[in-house]
């Protein structure tokens, strides 16, 4: 019995571990870094649009080997991704004017 009570306090353990680890990967300086440096990315790329995209995640990911080149980190590439999401979002309605 004490034996089924330890390995359920490890999981809990564990469960909250890895929740709390991956919301501050979220927060922490590499992504911040990267969804900061997708702003300009995001900018030119609608500037130069034709009209919307229809994967916007798929057009973010064109950048994915020039991260790569550049060592970046897995947290870094997330941040990138979603700050190029919602940038890129924000500048094609400045400039498609919707």
């Amino acid at each position: 019995m004490n034996a089924l009570k330890l390995t359920f306090s490890l999981l809990i353990i564990l469960f909250i571990v890895s929740c709390a680890t991956s919301q501050s990967s979220q927060t922490g300086p590499d992504y911040l870094q990267g969804y900061n440096m997708a702003r300009d990315f995001a900018q030119k790329d609608a500037m130069n649009s034709r009209g919307y995209p229809k994967n916007i995640k798929q057009k973010a990911r064109k950048y994915n080997k020039l991260l790569q080149d550049q060592g970046r980190s897995e947290t870094f590439t997330k941040g990138f991704y979603d700050g190029y999401e919602n940038y890129y979002h924000e500048f094609i309605e400045l400039y498609l004017g919707k």
